[in-house]
């Protein structure tokens, strides 16, 4: 517990046994629960979990390339008994000793949600080039198509009160879901949103699920459809505002 906040953290897992059990080792005493998903796993990732208290469930959904990680991650948001909830890969790569910090400024900053912000690198090697740079053009996209100076446009680790996710529907169930919950919640009215820096570094075991240029296109494509989309939607009418706030920073 934070501040008299209770503490969920969801990881989505696909074959995390070995980085996982690194990971839950280090968890902050103040998180509450912790909630594992598991996305058809074939190793040890379950019995890991098990061991170490967490919440279990099995979301075995994928989308056309295979992928899981946005359905995963909406069956743990749907789960989560917090009223502060933090969303992070289960393979070592996001820093679970920050959550105190940032789960303080969320609280203290009034924000509803943040979204931690890997760039600049603190360590530059910690990130595989080619991932960098297509951070990097995904921001400048994001700006460019919704007037939003994002500064990490693909972080998977997030820190968000309960309630925000009350007032937006995520339906991505790959990857894209990363970019999904950050433009639904950043043009929200509703919603105050920023970015806070955290320290990063690349998987500390094997090799990333990902095939970063097909992952990359796909990131590509979802944010001119989301922005069509959205014109759409305020075109006829609906209610829903596209245009952006300004950064809390």
């Amino acid at each position: 517990m934070i501040k008299q906040h209770t503490i969920s953290l969801i990881m989505p897992c696909r074959n995390e046994g070995k980085a996982l059990e690194t990971v839950l080792k280090r968890l902050p005493e103040e998180i509450d629960e912790v909630i594992v998903v598991d996305n058809n796993s074939t190793d040890k990732t379950l019995d890991v979990a098990k061991r170490y208290g967490a919440r279990i469930f099995k979301e075995n959904r994928v989308n056309k390339y295979g992928i899981g990680y946005g359905y995963a991650l909406q069956k743990g948001i749907g789960e989560a008994k917090g009223t502060i909830v933090i969303c992070m890969d289960g393979d070592g790569s996001y820093p679970a000793k920050e959550i105190p910090r940032l789960a303080g400024k969320l609280i203290d900053k009034n924000l509803d949600f943040i979204s931690c912000n890997r760039l600049p690198f603190k360590n530059p090697k910690k990130m595989s080039f080619i991932r960098a740079t297509g951070v990097r053009i995904l921001n400048i996209i994001t700006w460019f198509l919704y007037g939003y100076k994002i500064k990490d446009s693909l972080s998977g680790m997030w820190v968000f009160r309960r309630h925000a996710l009350e007032e937006i529907k995520l339906f991505e169930g790959g990857w894209n879901l990363s970019l999904e919950i950050k433009l639904k919640s950043f043009i929200h009215p509703k919603l105050n949103f920023s970015e806070e820096q955290i320290s990063y570094r690349d998987r500390i075991f094997d090799i990333s699920k990902q095939s970063l240029v097909r992952t990359g296109l796909e990131h590509v494509l979802y944010l001119f459809s989301f922005r069509i989309a959205l014109l759409r939607v305020n075109r006829y009418g609906l209610g829903l505002t596209i245009l952006p706030k300004s950064n809390s920073l």
